[in-house]
């Protein structure tokens, strides 16, 4: 028997061996520790690590479209070129006719706002613990009143986790309340906008004054709730109410006066509740819709007859969603095809409903990891905001890029330095200055469009 032969043949079956699980480890970013070990391409192959400042890729066109995405051919030859857009504070459709006017649509009922003064605009901002205690959002809210017109601080949930913090409504509640959510489905019963649905279990109440409101109007106060077979009973302001939530989505007209206060006491443990919402009859008004840890893909689970009688009874004209802190939670994540797939199905199921809406897509922002070399940005940040720029691409959204608007590489890193502080040293969530930054910037890139309409 010819040993040597088999000593060959066992020696090129180990290096093949070796070589696939070396490439595996390279190039799927294992995180096994006893496969880590194994490379025999450390030598030739030099393991990624954090970006260096002057190493960023610098503002480009892209000339080529990625074909795997759906056929492209046909579209408008101006969107034959996809620009990556780098401007800070602006949005961008992708197209390299910088003319054309974003979100038209929106822009354009914004211009008859302003005209007419009547009317009004319903915003829905859909985001994580980014916008928790309504960062962000109330900053646009508040500009965007000021300049076209409204009051209110629009949606108000039964209860919340970060009650205490958020500074733009004093809310409080009893603790009785049983919640089903994204993450803990105890009923049936659609999810909102949300991502709650609340019932009484006995007797609860809730308490919400409206801090944004400046008395220039009367404000409408609204209860939101689901389907009931029969008529319900609810306090309202301790003057007992008969109402009758006949559709699977119900706007409930409670109250209109000059009063920013609202308490809502219940014992019916049948009927599926929301929220509220504290709105003038005319102009802007925004809806915070904060989730903690969401990502943005688990629209896809809300039933869309119900999605499609939200938009009938209240019409959204501009849906925002800021997502993708919660996608980079390790510091070595570099590949997000998984969040795209996932981000298409959950914004078409989102579209398919408010078929009348425009859409715009905020970016994450930047977030740092610590690192051998120190703490800066993640390794997987431009592939993260290049999967997100796909994203808005091919779902015909407008695209805001929070992390260049920051400042870029390391921006989280200044912002958490500076003086006084922007961001938290958590080096992910920005604090209420920083938001109040990141929300003047959405509102120059929407006023931006808005003027460039006026123009023409």
């Amino acid at each position: 028997m010819n040993y040597n032969k088999k000593v060959v043949q066992f020696t090129v079956l180990m290096l093949l061996s070796l070589l696939a699980v070396s490439l595996y480890v390279q190039y799927e970013n294992i995180s096994i520790k006893p496969l880590q070990n194994i490379s025999i391409l450390s030598d030739i192959v030099v393991k990624p690590s954090a970006p260096k400042k002057d190493t960023l890729p610098q503002p480009r066109i892209i000339q080529k479209i990625d074909t795997a995405v759906a056929d492209l051919q046909n579209l408008d030859s101006s969107y034959n070129t996809l620009h990556h857009f780098t401007t800070p504070n602006r949005l961008t459709n992708f197209s390299i006719d910088t003319t054309k006017i974003i979100v038209e649509n929106f822009i354009q009922k914004l211009i008859a706002l302003k005209k007419t003064k009547k009317g009004k605009i319903r915003i829905a901002y859909l985001g994580d613990s980014m916008i928790e205690g309504d960062l962000v959002s109330q900053t646009l809210r508040k500009k965007l009143q000021e300049y076209f017109g409204g009051e209110g601080v629009g949606f108000v949930p039964i209860t919340s986790p970060v009650a205490g913090f958020r500074t733009s409504v004093k809310h409080s509640f009893s603790t009785k309340w049983k919640e089903s959510s994204f993450r803990n489905r105890i009923s049936v019963t659609p999810l909102y906008l949300s991502g709650k649905t609340f019932f009484s279990v006995g007797y609860n109440w809730m308490d919400a004054t409206d801090n944004t409101y400046g008395k220039t109007t009367t404000l409408e106060k609204y209860l939101l709730c689901g389907y009931r077979a029969n008529s319900a009973r609810v306090a309202v302001n301790s003057s007992f109410n008969a109402i009758k939530p006949t559709n699977s989505f119900n706007r409930i007209l409670l109250d209109k006066s000059f009063n920013n206060k609202l308490k809502l006491e219940i014992s019916d443990n049948l009927l599926p509740l929301y929220g509220v919402s504290f709105e003038s009859e005319d102009g802007v008004i925004i809806d915070n819709f904060s989730y903690r840890g969401s990502g943005g893909f688990e629209f896809v689970s809300i039933d869309t007859s119900f999605l499609k009688q939200v938009a009938k009874t209240q019409p959204y004209d501009l849906i925002i969603m800021q997502y993708g802190v919660n996608v980079l939670n390790h510091p070595n994540n570099n590949n997000f095809n998984w969040y795209y797939k996932a981000m298409l199905t959950s914004i078409q199921n989102l579209k398919a409903c408010f078929s009348n809406t425009d859409f715009i897509l905020i970016s994450t922002a930047d977030k740092s990891f610590r690192y051998s070399d120190g703490t800066h940005t993640a390794i997987g940040m431009d592939s993260l905001i290049a999967t997100q720029e796909k994203i808005a691409f091919e779902m015909g959204m407008a695209f805001f890029n929070t992390y260049n608007s920051m400042g870029g590489y390391n921006s989280m890193v200044d912002w958490v330095n500076r003086n006084p502080r922007l961001a938290a040293k958590d080096y992910t969530h920005l604090n209420a200055k920083g938001a109040e930054v990141l929300g003047n910037g959405i509102y120059e890139s929407l006023l931006f469009e808005y003027k460039k309409a006026e123009r023409k």
